[in-house]
């Protein structure tokens, strides 16, 4: 089941991206603590104004398992899925619901992202296209666009 993100699940969300960083993104916890203090920003910055985007997460059997935000209808900041439930179909359906309702809110007519090395793939295989070199950071850092 897909919901929107509520206050309470802030916790949640950060332990479900802090597992996915370790196991999926980079080995090392000096290269995860920096990008863990960045999302946990973003996710800061975010709650207040989440009004002004699109934000889901999905449960299976009563366990939060991922979530998605896109920050005012065209910034996809942040997609996490726990690495056990990957290859379900959970993040292929938080983004298609993502573009279903970003379609006709994004000022920019697209939605933008930076991608890991990791899931680079995954984009690609739902409709992103690379646009732009890759950035030399931990775990790296791809451009995608996905144009309406």
């Amino acid at each position: 089941m897909i919901t929107p993100i509520e206050e309470k699940d802030l916790p949640i969300l950060q332990a479900i991206t802090k597992t996915t960083i370790h196991e999926c993104v980079v080995p090392s916890k000096e290269q995860a603590e920096p990008l863990l203090d960045e999302i946990n920003d973003i996710l800061d910055k975010w709650l207040p104004s989440r009004e002004q985007s699109f934000h889901a997460k999905c449960h299976i059997a009563g366990q939060t398992v991922g979530y998605i935000v896109v920050k005012d209808f065209w910034n996809l900041c942040l997609l996490f899925v726990l690495p056990a439930f990957q290859r379900r179909g959970i993040g292929r359906a938080l983004v298609q619901l993502a573009l279903d309702e970003c379609r006709s809110k994004s000022p920019r007519r697209k939605i933008q992202l930076n991608s890991s090395t990791h899931a680079a793939g995954f984009y690609t295989a739902i409709g992103f296209t690379q646009s732009a070199p890759a950035l030399d950071r931990p775990g790296g850092c791809i451009p995608f666009t996905y144009d309406f």
